[in-house]
């Protein structure tokens, strides 16, 4: 990836992370709506990178005073599934597959001068990578963690404090052992991923 910027190096990597999640989800038996739920959710990545890097940096705004009320009697979702929240739970889905390549690749990226330069002049930007580093196991460089914020005492409310409602029981989708790919199989794989374009229709 030499001889490009730092913004389309981030971009590609994202987007070579989803032509492999696409190309290895049926090996761990992936269902394909998740498979779609995840892949847009790195294409809503990518393209706020793009977004991020034509504007230039702007500040984060701030948090709202009073957050929304949750809705008053919660439907649980029993129907969708939803990828696991873990610390690295995409590396740890395919282990030895392209994904860990582009991880190796975001590493080396940000562990550089100036993309922790860049990404220190764009706050938003920060706040875009860090899902990204969660998900593929990598430990947040000093220009990616959140600053600490001062604890301050709250002074006793007169009215009683408001029940919480119930958590919505979420399905967390566990990937199946995965299949071992033959020669021939793993050559098709890798010329797939080499030359995506011979395969489009």
């Amino acid at each position: 990836m030499s001889g490009h910027t730092i913004s389309q190096r981030l971009i590609r990597i994202v987007g070579n992370l989803t032509q492999c999640l696409n190309l290895h989800a049926p090996r761990v038996a992936m269902p394909p709506s998740l498979c779609q739920s995840i892949t847009h959710r790195l294409t809503r990545l990518m393209d706020r990178l793009r977004v991020l890097m034509a504007r230039g940096p702007m500040p984060i705004r701030p948090a709202r005073a009073t957050p929304r009320n949750p809705p008053a009697n919660p439907k649980p979702d029993t129907t969708e599934l939803h990828p696991p929240t873990n610390f690295g739970w995409l590396s740890a889905m395919f282990p030895d597959t392209d994904i860990r390549a582009m991880r190796s690749h975001l590493v080396y990226l940000l562990a550089e001068p100036e993309t922790q330069s860049l990404i220190t002049s764009h706050p938003m930007l920060a706040r875009s990578l860090r899902p990204l580093c969660h998900m593929l196991g990598i430990k947040p460089p000093a220009c990616l963690k959140l600053p600490s914020r001062p604890r301050t005492k709250r002074a006793p409310s007169p009215t009683p404090p408001r029940p919480k409602p119930p958590k919505t029981p979420r399905r967390i989708w566990r990937p199946a052992p995965p299949v071992v790919m033959t020669p021939l199989q793993a050559q098709y794989a890798a010329h797939r991923f080499l030359n995506p374009r011979d395969f489009l229709p």
